[in-house]
């Protein structure tokens, strides 16, 4: 199992906190000691204090590219398990952070991480940003729940049936995105909403987000049931075919077993 050399920081700037990640996979992708950090860092914010805004971001030429796919097929199921198990725990402890998220996103956003990004209460990304969710090309079960209460059934079974990666500007037109701008625009436009959001009132901010959050929040097995999910598709033999399929460059061949 390939675990790529990484660094997380999180860095404090009065109110405004920015967390970036970054791998040397060409990719970013996410490896399990990566994703257990960043939890480390998440959770060091769940207690009320100064910082009103995290700015979630990757590197300066991507976001993510999600997990490393070489890098799940070496697993054993029991490491698997735990993957998607921490991944789960992260997009929960972002999503209920007692303060204001945002995503910065450029290059690609996908699967795992295009779930953080939707954890986030704001996503601001590039115009030449895709988000999406691929994972069904490949014999993976694809996270649907977070997606399906921003699009709706009919346009998460599309998105997530299809697979394809959404250009930015539709992905805004859907809702997923905040705003979109130009590429070097990206930086500006993300530290002025940090900045404006930093000046609401961060007690009512709290409580409004507790709010939102008990009207749409997940049922309390939901974690279980898309981990249990996961490992069924991860011991399928149409999962090592579409793996072996992308790795070789063709056209997988599924036979439902």
């Amino acid at each position: 199992m390939n675990d790529f050399p990484h660094t997380i920081t999180l860095e404090k700037d009065g109110p405004v906190g920015r967390m970036r990640f970054s791998s040397e996979h060409p990719a970013n992708v996410f490896t399990l000691p990566m994703l257990r950090e960043m939890a480390e860092h998440v959770g060091e914010l769940e207690r009320p204090g100064e910082l009103r805004v995290l700015v979630v971001e990757g590197r300066a030429d991507t976001f993510s590219g999600g997990a490393d796919l070489q890098s799940i097929l070496d697993m054993d199921e029991a490491t698997y398990i735990d993957y998607i198990e921490t991944e789960y725990r992260l997009f929960r402890a972002i999503e209920t952070l007692p303060l204001t998220t945002v995503a910065l996103l450029r290059g690609s956003c996908v699967g795992n991480a295009a779930e953080i990004a939707l954890a986030c209460d704001f996503r601001v990304a590039a115009e030449t940003c895709r988000i999406g969710w691929p994972e069904i090309h490949v014999g993976f079960f694809a996270p649907s729940q977070r997606l399906a209460r921003f699009v709706g059934i009919g346009q998460a079974k599309e998105i997530l049936f299809e697979g394809k990666l959404l250009k930015a500007p539709r992905a805004k037109e859907l809702g997923l995105l905040t705003d979109v701008v130009a590429e070097d625009e990206l930086e500006a436009a993300t530290d002025k909403l940090a900045a404006d959001l930093a000046t609401r009132a961060p007690v009512a901010v709290r409580l409004t987000k507790a709010g939102i959050e008990r009207a749409y929040s997940f049922p309390p097995d939901n974690p279980g049931l898309e981990v249990r999910a996961a490992a069924q598709s991860y011991a399928t033999e149409d999962l090592r075919e579409g793996a072996a399929a992308i790795l070789e460059r063709r056209r997988p061949t599924f036979h439902g077993r």
